[in-house]
């Protein structure tokens, strides 16, 4: 730095008085220099590490947002309905976007549409809520299911269908099904359901 300052003050006829003085305001020029350099590199660095903070900011909440493996969603759901793992396979599939299907027939579900109904809500508002820790449960996803199965009928489904339920109600919007602390109960009531073991099943 001292060379640089020096060859840029040194000229034939210059005094040395002005020789020193040029050469002080070499040196904080070109310290002055480097130091906007050096600020430049940081400046350009800083993004970086932001953009990867982000990223991994992101990237854990697309963790927790993504659907889990089946082994997971079953365990999960398993603990905390107290189903058998076995039992709920049976009953239940997992698409690889999070869709929650019911797999039996819908004769299965009831000896009516709104026992139908009752019963695919439960299921599929149960498994959502315990297996894919999903609060409230988006309603818009049951309702396709129920409409896949044949059993919706969209007069009837907050009132008679989603009404007589205790462990789930109908959310602050349309779009949401909150559970409750009897929604195991009411999973647990489904899946016996499915598998036969109702000994009444009540026309509503």
């Amino acid at each position: 730095m001292i060379e640089r300052a020096w060859s840029a003050v040194t000229n034939p006829g210059v005094s040395e008085v002005a020789q020193s003085t040029a050469l002080k305001e070499a040196v904080d020029f070109l310290r002055a220099e480097e130091g906007s350099d050096a600020g430049r590199k940081t400046s350009k660095r800083k993004p970086s590490g932001g953009r990867k903070r982000q990223s991994s900011s992101n990237g854990s909440q697309a963790s927790s947002e993504a659907t889990p493996d089946e082994a997971t969603f079953f365990g999960s759901l398993a603990s905390e309905s107290g189903v058998d793992e076995s039992d709920l396979r049976d009953v239940l599939q997992l698409g690889a976007d999070g869709t929650v299907m019911i797999g039996p027939p819908t004769r299965q579900l009831g000896s009516s549409i709104a026992k139908q109904a009752q019963t695919a809500i439960a299921l599929v508002a149960g498994a959502r809520s315990m297996g894919l820790s999903e609060n409230p449960v988006g309603a818009e996803a049951v309702r396709t299911e129920l409409q896949r199965k044949r059993c919706y009928n969209q007069p009837n489904f907050a009132a008679k269908h989603l009404g007589p339920l205790k462990g789930f109600n109908a959310g602050a919007t349309r779009a949401e099904i909150k559970a409750t602390s009897k929604a195991p109960e009411d999973f647990r009531a489904a899946v016996e359901q499915v598998q036969g073991k109702t000994a009444n099943d009540d026309d509503d």
